[in-house]
């Protein structure tokens, strides 16, 4: 007996039909599993682990909202979670649904305004290349941009084109959850956005079917002109700068919050001249020799800053930082960057190997093709874009998750001109309808891309033969310049079977010593001994901390190191029982300690583990 089933008529099948929003959850759901089950995923930098640690309550004084990067109110809407699930890092559960939810609202965005086989073909493409980066290698900066970027353009359409009030609200929702993430990323998206907006006001200003000749278009402009002062613009424009002014109200809020505290006021005032010290070019210290003897330092002083050795507060002061900061400053404003020099930049950073940038360059491909009436305009926004890597190259600001950032707006600004065609919705189903070789195409073109990603979840079994001597070198390898573009990335396992940290194990049972840990040596690798979705517990971190670094004077740190009885890191190294694990930068901390403290101070090697070299300073 034959079965003929209607899959049509099917009511769960007709359910998820006739909404596009199950669909874009339905979709972007699948994919995350997918991410889950079969990709490793972690921090891309350790900025993020930073901020988790302090949020769990890693420095021994309960959970803190006071993230450093991140707006403190996102640190009080998490500290319930913290207190009523013990053992889970909210903070990274917390970026990965923003990523989550942004890449369904694009991809809800697509289903609303285009027909369903382009408007998956794009939210696919949009997920292989952008969320599915975003997934496993989770970077706040990342985090923001898709947030910002994909609540904008919810938002910005739901305004124009007068839709529920919900989907206002809701773009303005994951705005300002991006801007809270990271507000510099607004000035990143604002370029795209701006394109937008310009094209949507004219669009008001110049009626459609507005007669040819001179005088006619003169007219039309004029007619189009009074249409501005309508309720409808009073209203968007009304919409746009409560957002806007939402956006820095949270930022000041934030301020006000954070310097409210003394201790805090500190810590950030000198976290600011700190960044100005180590994150600006490097000018050398001969070509400010002159300008820096005169603030008192000297030449191993100036690269004990740059390689992040600061660790003493009674030379490197609040008042010499920012000199130095200035110093340097002045000296990069002077020098010429030509154009030669730029472009040289921009070859090094090869761009033709960067997934993101190739599906910048497919979509304006496809666009010639299936979106002719506004391709254009993906030339437009690469221009933009091109004139962000221009100035990065210029301030040599160049690091990968900024300019991902760059690329995801250029995508989503030249997707969402694919909902701006002549026809769309209703219409452009009707028209796919009859055009069958659209539909084929379309289909072609998303399981081609989907069978060139399926590698990505398909893991490096490499980890399997990793011993616990071997695994710092395992992840150096591969992770340590995080601030460039690595395929392999992806695809390595550092959380699946992973050995014992020798370290880590030499810290935790000797727990009557201190451990100082080189920022340089240990900053970008060692965090990937810590699951990215476990919180830090407190009595790991008892007995070590960096040297020095963006928690330098951090009021959770002070403390811990007051319960030690350290008062001034560097000085300290010379106790008993406080030890330095150092790979990079030795000589130039004896030197330090020779020229400010102890002119007979000497080093030796207490012990080597996993590779990690631990040294015992002596005053002589």
């Amino acid at each position: 007996m034959k079965m003929n089933i209607n899959i049509k008529k099917n009511p769960i099948i007709r359910k998820i039909q006739s909404s596009n929003l199950l669909t874009a959850f339905l979709i972007n759901i699948f994919f995350l599993c997918l991410v889950l089950l079969f990709c490793d995923m972690k921090y891309e930098v350790s900025d993020d682990f930073v901020m988790a640690a302090i949020l769990s309550g890693a420095y021994g004084n309960g959970p803190n909202p006071q993230m450093i990067f991140v707006n403190v109110i996102i640190g009080y809407l998490l500290l319930p979670f913290y207190k009523l699930v013990l053992g889970v890092s909210w903070y990274f559960i917390l970026q990965i649904f923003l990523i989550f939810a942004s890449s369904c609202m694009v991809t809800f965005f697509l289903l609303e305004r285009v027909g369903k086989p382009k408007a998956i073909m794009l939210s696919v493409m949009f997920i292989l290349f952008f969320s599915n980066d975003a997934y496993i290698l989770v970077q706040f900066t990342k985090t923001a941009m898709i947030t910002i970027m994909a609540g904008s353009l919810l938002f910005i359409w739901a305004l124009f084109d007068k839709k529920s009030i919900w989907y206002v609200l809701t773009g303005a929702l994951l705005c300002l959850m991006g801007t809270m993430l990271r507000f510099a990323d607004i000035y990143l998206a604002g370029g795209f956005l701006l394109f937008i907006l310009g094209y949507e006001f004219v669009q008001i200003c110049i009626p459609k079917g507005a007669p040819n000749g001179h005088s006619a278009v003169l007219k039309g402009i004029k007619k189009g002109l009074k249409g501005l002062l309508t309720k409808r613009v009073a209203v968007i424009i009304f919409a746009g700068c409560m957002l806007i002014g939402s956006a820095y109200g949270l930022r000041n809020l934030n301020s006000y919050i954070c310097n409210s505290e003394e201790n805090y006021r500190q810590y950030y005032a000198y976290n600011g001249v700190r960044a100005g010290v180590v994150d600006s070019p490097e000018c050398g210290y001969w070509e400010m020799a002159d300008e820096l003897s005169e603030i008192g330092v000297s030449e191993n002083d100036y690269y004990m800053m740059r390689s992040w050795n600061f660790a003493d507060n009674d030379f490197f002061t609040y008042e010499r930082m920012r000199k130095t900061a200035e110093t340097i400053a002045r000296h990069h404003s002077v020098q010429e960057v030509g154009k030669e020099e730029i472009f040289e930049r921009l070859q090094e950073r090869e761009y033709l190997k960067y997934p993101v940038f190739l599906a910048c360059i497919l979509l304006l491909g496809l666009g010639i093709f299936l979106n002719y009436s506004k391709w254009w305009t993906m030339l437009v926004s690469m221009g933009i874009g091109e004139g962000y890597l221009i100035y990065f190259c210029y301030r040599e600001r160049y690091v990968y998750r900024v300019e991902y950032s760059v690329f995801l707006g250029m995508f989503l600004c030249g997707v969402y001109f694919w909902t701006r065609c002549c026809s769309y919705g209703a219409n452009e189903t009707e028209y796919i309808q009859k055009k069958k070789g659209l539909m084929k195409i379309c289909a072609v073109i998303t399981s081609l891309y989907l069978m060139v990603h399926l590698v990505l979840y398909v893991p490096d079994q490499s980890y399997q033969d990793v011993t616990q001597e071997g695994r710092m070198d395992y992840i150096t390898n591969t992770f340590f310049e995080s601030w460039n573009y690595g395929a392999q990335k992806y695809r390595k396992v550092v959380n699946k079977g992973k050995p014992s940290s020798g370290l880590l194990d030499e810290i935790s049972a000797n727990k009557d010593n201190f451990y100082f840990l080189d920022f340089q040596t240990t900053i970008q690798i060692l965090y990937y001994e810590w699951a990215p979705w476990e919180s830090m517990n407190a009595e790991e971190w008892d007995n070590f901390s960096y040297l020095a670094g963006i928690t330098s004077n951090y009021p959770d740190l002070v403390k811990l190191l007051e319960n030690k009885g350290v008062e001034n890191p560097l000085k300290s190294l010379v106790d008993d029982n406080v030890y330095l694990v150092d790979n990079r930068y030795l000589e130039i901390k004896l030197n330090y300690l020779r020229e400010h403290y102890y002119p007979d101070a000497r080093v030796e090697l207490y012990k080597e583990v996993d590779g990690y070299q631990i040294w015992k300073f002596y005053k002589e």
